[in-house]
């Protein structure tokens, strides 16, 4: 989706030039990074590309960061990746986008971290740690979260749903009523979504590159030494924003801190790409699907919170499913855009989300 046409040659020769085929195979690196199989000491010229190649290191680091900072739990439905932040209040379960993770959360919304809600953040079925098998439709990712709910003795939970977990947040609350205490759809897919077959740039990132973990490993060491350009690309892929308006907005978030942090782990909530690339491509495959998700029989008190400059996801999806949701409030975010975490809104958005929560919250989970 990407409009910024240097950044995305620049990326692609720097992973071309920079990526020398290692030595060490890609189950190596798996088994080394996760501890389950040390490479052996004769393996000699392995070893000392595992130790100082910057591409091993970083995919190694990731892959060591991933897996310690999640669990995994035997469901019904089979096993299921999640973490959980936060040891008091109410619980809210987040449906990450895609490409995404347990760890999108963390990235993308940790402003309602330590807001007075346990976050339960989880891999959908094909990214990181949770096979696709325990879920391919939306209608099964749905059954799966309720699969998680039931092993950790979970009853109640809000559910967010942002970006393609969008329709696997309104089939739970559809088919978990009684379990869904409220809903949040934050530039939410709600109806067909599509690649566009003439958009060339595109189709090679959806298609080829976002799954090329060279490319995302120079993209994330462009991002952590040149967080500007990272970051105008991502509000040129992402928003309808015209030049002057992207520009004053860079201004403003490298001038915070909290919104640089962002953009430096953006890249890295999608890395390596061949942990998410069965989880990708299934979203895009079942995205196609969407039809007429069962918005009407949402009973769940529901906020919408979409920008009006989304290039991502249309505006027109919020609004359509605010006319189809029945206790639904729409909140519009005049130059919002897909990654709400780096616009100049986010503090609005998150008193937002909060006190929507708060409003909603059962008496019962407040334990």
């Amino acid at each position: 989706m990407t409009k910024n046409r240097v950044l995305f040659n620049f990326l692609v020769s720097m992973a071309i030039v920079l990526f020398i085929p290692s030595c060490i195979t890609e189950k190596e690196l798996y088994r080394s990074a996760s501890g389950e199989k040390e490479l052996p000491k004769w393996r000699l010229l392995a070893r000392a590309r595992e130790s100082h190649g910057p591409y091993i290191q970083w995919k190694e680091n990731l892959i060591r960061d991933l897996y310690a900072g999640s669990k995994i739990i035997n469901t019904k439905k089979g096993p299921v990746e999640y973490a959980i932040n936060g040891d008091r209040g109410p619980y809210l379960i987040v449906m990450h986008g895609g490409p995404g993770g347990y760890d999108q959360t963390s990235a993308l919304f940790s402003d309602m971290f330590d807001k007075g809600f346990r976050i339960i953040s989880w891999s959908r079925p094909g990214y990181i740690r949770t096979p696709l098998e325990v879920g391919t439709t939306f209608e099964e990712q749905a059954d799966a979260a309720a699969a998680l709910l039931d092993a950790l003795n979970i009853e109640q939970v809000a559910v967010l749903g942002y970006s393609a977990g969008g329709p696997p947040a309104i089939y739970f609350s559809v088919r978990y009523p009684a379990r869904t205490w409220a809903l949040i759809l934050e530039c939410a897919v709600t109806r067909k979504w599509v690649i566009k077959k003439d958009n060339i740039e595109e189709n090679i990132y959806f298609g080829y590159l976002m799954y090329q973990d060279p490319f995302l490993w120079t993209s994330d060491v462009v991002g952590a030494h040149a967080p500007r350009m990272i970051g105008m690309s991502t509000i040129e892929m992402e928003s309808d924003l015209d030049k002057d308006e992207t520009g004053k907005l860079m201004d403003d978030i490298m001038n915070d801190p909290k919104r640089v942090k962002v953009l430096t782990g953006l890249m890295q909530s999608m890395s390596p790409g061949d942990l998410r690339e069965s989880g990708m491509k299934n979203d895009v495959e079942q995205l196609e699907k969407v039809n007429d998700l069962p918005l009407a029989n949402i009973k769940t008190p529901t906020l919408i919170i979409h920008g009006t400059d989304d290039a991502d996801v249309s505006v027109e999806d919020a609004k359509f499913a605010a006319k189809n949701i029945p206790d639904v409030e729409l909140y519009l975010v005049p130059g919002g855009f897909h990654v709400m975490a780096i616009t100049n809104s986010i503090d609005e958005i998150t008193q937002k989300r909060v006190e929507f929560l708060n409003s909603h919250t059962p008496v019962s989970t407040h334990l």
